[in-house]
């Protein structure tokens, strides 16, 4: 049975910044227990247009505070978001640059996925250092986290073999507490994974009261990367998350924490329509300044590929020749593709640490890895990853509850704003970022 948002306090969650220790705020914070819930891919219709099937987002929406656009960070990709909401800095700053690292030799690395490849605190330290309880169920960059209760995000396979890896990145016995018990059937897709979350989600509510619970929902985001924005499939994907919103909202109702907590439900990035796919890797092989597949030993510049977006990288670092080189092969041919991206303007947007320069796909455009499919190919779907100014781009926030004012609505914010403003809910003093506390939605 849903429960009558109406009388559900809720807040305004984001997270932290960054920076050394400092003691807890003698004030009693506005909240003592806050939810931040991420829905990978949210966009703002999906509150703000009724079409969308989200009426307890909607509710939330109406009865707190929401922004009609949130700027995400560049590339507006998942890692990096993720990484910004916890600490309130760029990603040059926090250090989670993109979704997968970029090697010395040229090549893809893994995913960025290991908490210690943080270079700035994020909110469960700050939490953990005030002596509150956390929890963290498939958020980005958490393996290894100091989080009192843990399920790190990661590839689960639909086997007995994903079980058990999925039992190693658990706190031991917390689905134990949570009364739910993980299955081969709930590691089949994003659908069932964000089922399984969300109920992991709502015992921890009812049976440990964290004070801080960070929660990662993944399929709005798959369905647009296979069908595009406003497909039917991506409907019924909100829909499917909005009713997992409902079920954290009853249990947070029935531990008796409505009037002490505060929950925001943000996104990451927004999502763009894919025709076209291009690989800047073909030019540059063909002009003769990296080899194919592989950049090889002696690669001059290579593209550093991020979903609509791509860095490029120049060896060594910082040559003025490979670098002239590579944009002039780039220049050309990328008339209608793509924009080249400055130095300069990486910079102002602290993003892509090392390269020497980005490429910005138009819009109907997707950059693709392969060196040697040619200039470009027909795609479908949907994809992220492009310069934060471009509307699409946009993503969401909504917050409700405990310290958060009533129908406030914000025309427009930040990715880095949400930090500093989690950190004023909590009573943790102010710590340095790159974004500011919004003080408009907070009583």
């Amino acid at each position: 049975m849903r429960p009558a948002v109406g009388s559900l306090p809720l807040l305004l969650l984001f997270i932290l910044v960054t920076a050394c220790a400092t003691p807890l705020s003698t004030e009693q914070p506005p909240a003592r227990h806050v939810i931040l819930i991420s829905i990978d891919g949210l966009r703002p219709e999906f509150y703000l247009d009724s079409g969308y099937p989200a009426p307890i987002l909607r509710k939330l929406a109406a009865s707190g505070a929401r922004a009609q656009t949130v700027e995400p960070v560049f590339p507006s990709n998942t890692n990096p978001s993720h990484a910004t909401i916890l600490t309130g800095l760029r990603p040059n700053r926090h250090g989670i640059i993109f979704n997968v690292r970029f090697e010395a030799d040229g090549t893809r690395g893994g995913w960025y996925e290991d908490a210690s490849e943080l270079r700035a605190p994020s909110l469960w330290m700050w939490a953990r250092t005030a002596g509150l309880r956390t929890a963290s169920l498939n958020w980005p960059t958490t393996h290894f986290a100091q989080i009192d209760l843990l399920v790190t995000g990661g590839d689960y396979p639909a086997n007995e073999a994903g079980l058990a890896k999925l039992a190693q990145a658990t706190t031991t016995g917390l689905f134990d507490l949570a009364r739910v018990t993980p299955s081969v059937a709930a590691l089949k897709d994003d659908v069932t994974w964000d089922a399984l979350m969300a109920a992991t989600a709502a015992g921890l509510v009812r049976r440990a009261q964290p004070h801080l619970l960070l929660l990662h929902l993944d399929q709005t985001d798959h369905f647009q990367h296979q069908h595009g924005r406003d497909a039917d499939e991506v409907k019924r994907a909100v829909g499917r998350v909005d009713g997992h919103l409902a079920s954290i909202l009853e249990a947070v109702s029935e531990a008796g924490l409505s009037s002490r907590t505060a929950v925001v439900v943000t996104g990451d990035h927004g999502f763009s329509n894919v025709r076209q796919e291009v690989f800047p890797n073909y030019l540059l092989a063909r002009a003769g300044l990296r080899g194919c597949p592989k950049p090889g030993a002696t690669w001059r510049a290579t593209a550093h590929v991020a979903g609509g977006s791509a860095a490029v990288f120049v060896n060594p670092r910082g040559d003025a020749r490979a670098t002239q080189a590579a944009e002039s092969a780039l220049r050309a041919a990328g008339a209608g593709r793509y924009a080249i991206v400055p130095r300069a303007e990486l910079d102002a947007l602290g993003a892509m640490e090392g390269a020497a320069f980005a490429l910005d796909a138009v819009s109907g455009y997707a950059m693709g890895d392969a060196c040697n499919r040619g200039l470009s190919r027909p795609a479908s779907g949907g994809q992220h990853g492009y310069l934060p100014s471009r509307a699409e781009m946009a993503t969401g926030f909504v917050a409700a509850g405990a310290g958060v004012r009533a129908e406030v609505t914000l025309p427009a914010m930040r990715l880095i704003d949400v930090a500093p403003t989690v950190a004023r809910l909590l009573g943790l003093p102010a710590r340095p970022a790159d974004g500011r506390i919004l003080t408009e939605i907070l009583q």
